[in-house]
């Protein structure tokens, strides 16, 4: 079994089933919120160094995704996914404030958590922050759209999606390892409608309102972006480093969408270098 397919530990809780893994013998917790479709194993390269730097390191796959069970009901909401993570604190019995890494919708799920939660939440790092530049394709827009979105994306997930991969890098070994990831989260069958269902619910396109609360909240955030970057373009970096200020916000030159695998070391360093520092 590679890093993609074997089995972590699962979490039941209220009638679903959470795939995590949970990483490092001590430390306070890092808690990594992955985007909407790629499983936690996309966390690969970031694990070891958070490990060495005295972190322990928590992540999880979103409903519908690698061996986490569907949505229950339906229900993809913001509620639902901020329930997740809570739910995973609570079934691991996590009391102390844990700091949060999200990765593009991820960060939108993040900072509503730390909205709901804000003694629970002691950091957060927006990895390409979803939910203010992102425009979809004639295509994903198409699948998107009530009735005809449900019949079409069953039929075309992997044909989008496998092809969606070559913008995430310009490294050929990165778009594969993207393909890799995406053919495994599109095996089970119910992967498109929770895909539809997250992409449906979440507010894709209100990122700002949410960056704007945890800024408001004072929650102390880094925002590290691939200059590369054409799922997520950093032509929203100007916005963000408004909210957040301009010293919080990192472009990384010659990097696109996931900085962490193609640039690990940069992108470890700049992660470490604000969970560490004093608030």
């Amino acid at each position: 079994m590679n890093d993609i397919d074997r089995q972590h530990r699962l979490l039941r809780h209220r009638g679903s089933t959470t795939h995590y893994a949970f990483d490092g013998d001590s430390g306070p917790v890092v808690v990594l919120v992955p985007g909407s479709t790629l499983p936690l194993a996309v966390w690969e390269p970031l694990i070891a160094p958070l490990i060495a730097a005295g972190f322990r390191v928590l992540r999880y796959d979103l409903p519908g995704r690698g061996h986490s069970s569907p949505y229950r009901e339906g229900r993809a909401d913001l509620d639902a996914h901020v329930g997740q993570i809570a739910d995973l604190l609570d079934g691991l019995k996590l009391s102390e404030p844990v700091s949060l890494i999200g990765l593009a919708s991820g960060c939108i799920l993040a900072a509503a958590f730390a909205q709901s939660f804000r003694a629970r939440v002691d950091k957060i790092v927006l990895i390409a922050p979803d939910g203010v530049a992102t425009r979809f394709s004639p295509g994903e827009r198409l699948v998107l759209a009530p009735v005809i979105g449900d019949l079409l994306l069953p039929l075309l997930a992997s044909r989008l999606l496998l092809g969606r991969a070559d913008r995430y890098s310009t490294a050929e070994p990165v778009r594969e390892r993207v393909r890799e990831l995406l053919r495994f989260v599109l095996r089970p069958a119910h992967f498109p409608a929770a895909l539809l269902a997250s992409v449906r619910q979440l507010p894709i396109h209100d990122g700002e309102t949410w960056y704007r609360r945890i800024a408001e909240s004072r929650v102390p955030t880094r925002v590290i972006w691939g200059a590369d970057d054409r799922i997520t373009p950093t032509a929203a970096s100007a916005l963000l480093a408004r909210i957040f200020g301009s010293d919080a916000v990192f472009v990384l030159d010659g990097v696109g969408h996931l900085p962490f695998v193609e640039d690990p070391q940069r992108s470890a360093a700049l992660v470490v270098g604000h969970l560490r520092a004093a608030d």
